[in-house]
């Protein structure tokens, strides 16, 4: 009976320790980026997209995101620069992530728009990228 019970324990510990993980990162938290060139005067922004986030709230309108979480949507936008012919390294690229909603995501991203536009930056369309979680 004593094995019994000590064999369920450990396979009760074992699913509990490789499924809670899992279970943490719940929340969706949508995201966009920016990628600009001041030598050419040229800016990537994304459309919204969501990333799983792990539900910490930074403040009302965001979620705390991790940098691992930050570097992997970076590097995923610079692998794009490059597939398409661009040198990633002629452009400064930002993941701006983690917005509570798609509508405060939204509102930050036309911001941004109309920011580079005033400075005479060239917008620049992201043709087939998409952000794999």
């Amino acid at each position: 009976m004593k094995s019994i019970c000590l064999k369920v324990l450990v396979v009760f510990v074992l699913v509990v320790l490789f499924s809670a993980p899992a279970c943490w990162a719940t929340k969706k938290g949508y995201c966009y980026i920016v990628s600009y060139s001041m030598r050419d005067k040229i800016v990537f922004l994304t459309p919204v997209f969501t990333a799983t986030v792990s539900g910490a709230v930074y403040s009302d309108e965001e979620f705390v995101a991790d940098v691992e979480l930050i570097r992997d949507i970076e590097n995923q936008f610079q692998q794009h620069l490059t597939k398409v012919g661009l040198n990633s390294m002629d452009f400064i690229t930002e993941a701006r992530v983690a917005f509570r909603s798609p509508e405060i995501a939204e509102q930050r991203l036309a911001k941004e728009k109309n920011s580079f536009e005033d400075r005479g930056y060239t917008i620049k369309k992201t043709g087939s990228f998409r952000y794999t979680d």
